[in-house]
């Protein structure tokens, strides 16, 4: 109840802070002209009487217009000062101290003769960002605490920007970036995180935010681009060759493996070239590439590719994320990374990306849960000692052809060779323990040709063709047979998915004043091919359970129109788009002679309308009816084994899932006043999905999906404020969201069941700046969700996150970071403290730095969450990275 009335207290706290910062006295508008009526860009200074001559508070007057709200109230009286380049100044007293009375300002400036121009020095405090059309600059130097080590570090401290801890995935304003350039050089393409984690930010001297980005310069100023980048921009003094090296090892007194962290960096530039590469080695958990295998997140690449995959049908080893360390990651990565721009010659430009890693993941997982269903109660078990083995070879090559200054054909293949080896020891509840060996090997190809050209300086014409093959085949061993036949010694589990996609389309674009259209023709043909048998065998006999064979061929067919077009109408910004599909899906199931086919003719509107309140604010809203078929693991019939205890199968169906889509969101960024605002709901409703019917005993699982036309609903609120409160040198964030989801299911064979959840999560965040060498952040985190089926269960957490940095003098910064976690308040003993140090000595002038940093100190051996549904008690327990200290060298050259 304390922990309760604590957290209510600092919301309330929270927001009384930021309502109070948001107040102000008076609004001044008006408009900035010169003597023939032109619109001007100005500064609008407003000087307290009392002041001499400082400025108090200022805004900027852009295209000629102005708006601004006071923040405080000038008793003594205010000056209102005009200054442009060029032109007089004008100024004028403010004597009016109402509140409620707005003063318009219609200004003229008189444009100013200069004769003669005397020596001027001005000495003024670097602004932080500086606003140049749809670019925002940020300047490095001013956002540094002194612990920030890579680029990804910075981007944490910048207004506006947020990054994913996982994934390394960047949000600016809440849209997901396309991607990070080098110098303007998309060098990295959708892998940018390879840039962001591993580029050394004592490089970089601007981060710019570029909104409306094209990534193809030709369609600059006509493609209606919603979509936002980032560019490095690297200090000048940068030589042709430039680097790091960190040389980090430690002790790691419970443990047999040492702690390592080493890895070497280089980034090369000159007049033909820019290049960046890397190479590392770690055993503490680190993961410097952009491939993700401890986790089930994805990256960008991957949500943008997630049609051309073919699907994994076993799924791999998954480990939960605890704290920024992700201490349940105990791994040996090795990873190479090469990225290189050539400029072949004046027309011919290459890109290439060379990728390798390889890591063993070890880890130690422990599952229970309790289960009640109806009359039944029994407990299930698994202790499971994991060992992963991922290596993936890929080369990525695109070439770049400007055949002339209206024209550009690109050509772009990416070849990826995956292995993942999976060795698991397993106790359990059931009558034997099982060992069992994964083995997986996916190679995709993907080859992509595109011609663009510019025919006139408002309409170009594009070309794209792109052709994709997917084989993925997985292996899965476990002894002895978990169909408990004393005859064989172990079962074997096979699949293989073969995918071929081939697309095309043709695009134009124009523009029109200021409006945007787009219409599109295209098709797709895609054939997927799916078999797998489950073997039982000893050292004299193989059976096949013929009742667990699959062999079909699923293929994929539409032709579509795509148009769209966007009114830019004063304020307004409307965009109504359509898509138009006929669809033809075909499914042989060749083990037993079946067939299903479908044809379908699909028309898919969408509408978005922004109004531009001013410069910084808008609303936005949107709507969107889709149309989506299933995967390929919702079509095979017979089952397949997934582990020691589950089976599963499907029925199949060719029905599309339908949903509708609806959001409403204020947005409001104002980068002078250090001012986020974000609010809104969004609403989805699903009619069609794949249901799950899950048969679960003491011994076994056995799943079977099939298609209902049912309908399920989602209703999300969210809400997100950032402000810097000047008087305290503190920014504050508050974040909380708020989902009802109504959905069905089936247990045990049961009738289809109602279930409603709501999950709510709140936090606050504040960061000091002070002028002092003591600064310090929090974060805490509260989730609750409340389920009702037939039964009622909630489920809720609490997290807090401390940082303190020291910083005595300007060479040596220490830092704490505390991580105090509740996973389940229900069960309050059940929480974990971690705690890491880290002390940085870098002198003045040298290109060397040292550090020692302390790691899960208090030592917490295992991580434990407890959650509870309608039908069970579930407990997930893994073993975590011992405490360790690490001793860091960093020479850069």
């Amino acid at each position: 109840m304390a922990l309760t009335q604590s957290l209510k207290f600092i919301t309330l706290f929270s927001f009384f802070v930021l309502n109070f910062s948001l107040g102000f006295s008076q609004t001044v508008q008006g408009t900035v002209l010169d003597s023939k009526g032109k619109p001007l860009n100005a500064k609008i200074l407003f000087i307290a009487s009392n002041q001499n001559d400082i400025v108090s508070e200022y805004c900027l007057a852009l295209n000629g217009k102005f708006f601004y709200n006071l923040k405080k109230n000038y008793t003594n009286g205010l000056i209102l000062r005009v200054t442009a380049t060029g032109y007089s100044d004008f100024e004028t007293i403010i004597t009016s101290t109402n509140k409620e009375e707005t003063l318009v300002y219609n200004i003229t400036l008189i444009n100013e003769k200069i004769e003669l121009l005397d020596e001027v020095i001005v000495k003024s405090k670097t602004k932080p960002f500086l606003i140049k059309k749809d670019t925002t600059v940020f300047r490095v130097d001013t956002y540094k605490d002194g612990t920030e080590r890579k680029v990804e570090d910075l981007l944490k401290n910048i207004p506006g920007i947020e990054v994913n801890e996982t994934t390394g995935a960047i949000k600016y304003r809440g849209k997901l970036i396309e991607t990070v350039t080098l110098e303007g050089d998309n060098l990295f393409e959708y892998n940018y995180t390879i840039g962001t984690k591993n580029i050394n930010i004592d490089l970089v001297d601007e981060i710019e935010a570029i909104e409306n980005y094209s990534k193809n310069k030709l369609l600059k100023g006509i493609e209606n681009s919603d979509k936002v980048a980032l560019n490095l921009k690297l200090k000048k003094n940068i030589t042709d060759l430039t680097g790091s090296m960190d040389l980090g090892l430690g002790d790691k007194p419970d443990a047999k493996d040492t702690p390592i962290n080493t890895s070497v960096n280089l980034l090369a530039i000159n007049s033909s070239l820019k290049s960046f590469a890397i190479g590392s080695y770690n055993t503490i958990g680190n993961n410097l590439s952009p491939f993700n295998y401890y986790g089930n997140e994805v990256s960008i690449e991957q949500i943008r590719e997630d049609n051309l995959y073919a699907q994994r049908v076993i799924p791999e080893l998954s480990l939960p994320r605890v704290t920024n360390n992700n201490l349940s990651n105990i791994n040996h990565q090795f990873f190479g990374n090469f990225n290189g721009i050539f400029d072949l010659n004046k027309k011919l430009k290459a890109r290439v990306n060379l990728f390798y890693v390889n890591d063993r993941i070890n880890s130690n997982q422990f599952s229970q849960s309790a289960i009640e269903i109806v009359d039944e109660r029994f407990t299930i078990f698994d202790a499971a000692i994991f060992t992963k083995s991922p290596i993936q070879y890929r080369g990525d090559l695109e070439l770049k052809l400007n055949s002339s200054k209206s024209s550009l054909l690109e050509y772009n293949i990416s070849f990826r060779d995956e292995i993942i080896k999976t060795d698991r020891t397993i106790s359990s509840n059931q009558a034997n323990n099982f060992s069992s060996f994964l083995d997986s090997e996916n190679v995709f190809v993907n080859q992509n040709l595109e011609f663009t050209k510019r025919i006139s300086p408002e309409k170009a014409l594009q070309f794209n063709l792109n052709y994709v093959t997917n084989d993925l085949g997985q292996n899965f061993n476990i002894e002895p047979s978990i169909f408990n036949n004393p005859e064989f010694d172990e079962d074997v589990q096979n699949t293989d998915t073969k995918k071929h996609n081939l697309s095309f389309k043709t695009l134009l674009l124009g523009k029109h004043k200021n409006s945007n259209y787009s219409l599109i023709f295209g098709g797709t043909h895609n054939t997927e091919n799916f078999s797998s048998a489950l073997l039982s065998q000893n050292n004299f006999q193989t059976v096949t359970n013929g009742s667990n064979l699959n062999n079909l061929e699923y293929t994929f067919n539409e032709i579509f129109t795509q148009g769209s077009y966007t009114w830019r109408l004063g304020k307004f910004i409307i965009s109504p788009e359509y898509i138009f599909r006929i669809l033809n899906q075909s499914l042989q199931l060749l083990q037993d002679n079946t067939s299903l086919k479908s044809s379908d003719f699909i028309f898919e509107p969408s509408l978005r309308i922004i109004y531009k309140i001013d410069q910084s604010s808008d609303i936005n809203f949107t709507s969107r009816i889709y149309q989506g078929t299933n995967s390929i693991q919702n079509f095979y019939t017979n089952g397949i084994l997934l582990d020691n205890r589950t089976l599963r199968n499907n029925i199949p169906d060719l029905k599309l899932n339908k949903s509708q889509n609806y959001s409403l969101t204020y947005q409001k960024n104002d980068l002078f006043n250090q001012l986020e605002l974000s609010l809104g709901t969004n609403y989805v409703k699903q009619r069609g999905a794949f249901f799950t019917n899950t048969e679960i005993d003491e011994l076994s699982t056995t799943i079977t999906d099939f298609f209902l036309p049912e309908r399920n609903e989602n209703l999300n609120f969210f809400f997100d404020a950032s402000k810097l409160l000047p008087w305290i040198d503190t920014t504050i964030k508050v974040s909380s969201n708020y989902s009802i989801a109504n959905f069905q299911n089936i247990l045990n064979n049961s009738e289809l069941r109602n279930n409603k959840s709501n999950f709510f999560i709140n936090s606050i965040f504040f960061k000091t700046a002070f002028n002092s060498p003591i600064n310090f952040q929090n974060k805490t985190t509260h989730s609750y969700q409340e389920n009702r089926s037939e039964n009622l269960f909630t489920n809720q957490s609490i997290e807090n996150e401390f940082k303190l940095v020291f910083k005595p003098k300007k060479e040596l910064v220490v830092s704490f970071n505390y991580n105090y976690i509740v996973p389940n308040l229900d069960a309050y003993s059940n929480n974990f403290s971690f705690l890491e140090s880290t002390i940085t000595y870098k002198p003045k002038d040298k290109n060397w730095q040292m550090s020692i940093n302390g790691v899960n100190l208090l030592n917490e051996k295992v991580f434990e969450q407890i959650n509870t549904t309608d039908n069970s008690t579930n407990i997930q327990r893994v073993d975590l990275l011992n405490r360790y200290i690490l001793l860091n060298f960093n020479y850069s050259f």
